[in-house]
């Protein structure tokens, strides 16, 4: 039997507030997998995330390539895992190494120089937006929420005007 993703979000704060409690406490995952190259690669920070406190969920820090061959041997088997990348740049990769992701949640990707709104909560560069309409090539939903109490957006239409 293996993991079942109920949720995979792109949020440029990674493991917060909104992901431990407000996701964690209505999807109750067994596991929250921080998947970044960067932060898998820095012990300070890996370790930084991998001690937080997720009511109560493991936590595994990862990078895109190990995180693609830990889902081909089924590593968290039988367990519910919440996927949080920090960019559509690491989604996409997952995506490419076979990942099947029906849906995928952008919950926070905020404000910096050279970035416009989509919505309040998520603002995108050029290439973020290549990134993530080559997401929704892939067939993969996109909706902006940044908790679950709030409306999902259909990322698709604003990706087309973005």
């Amino acid at each position: 039997m293996a993991a079942t993703l109920v949720l995979v979000r792109v949020d440029d704060r990674l493991i917060h507030g909104q992901v431990t409690v407000a996701w964690g406490a209505w999807l109750e995952p067994d596991r929250i997998v921080l998947v970044n190259d960067e932060v898998a690669g820095t012990p300070w920070r890996r370790d930084l995330y991998a001690g937080s406190d997720t009511l109560g969920a493991a936590v595994s820090v990862v990078g895109v390539d190990e995180f693609c061959a830990a889902a081909r041997d089924d590593w968290w088997d039988g367990e519910r895992i919440v996927v949080v990348v920090e960019s559509p740049a690491d989604l996409l990769r997952l995506v490419e190494c076979g990942l099947a992701v029906p849906s995928a949640n952008v919950g926070g990707m905020h404000f910096s120089p050279g970035k416009r709104e989509l919505v309040p909560y998520v603002f995108v560069n050029d290439r973020d937006v290549a990134d993530l309409r080559a997401v929704v090539r892939h067939g993969v939903r996109l909706e902006a929420q940044d908790v679950p109490q709030s409306v999902p957006v259909d990322l698709a239409p604003l990706l087309e005007r973005a």
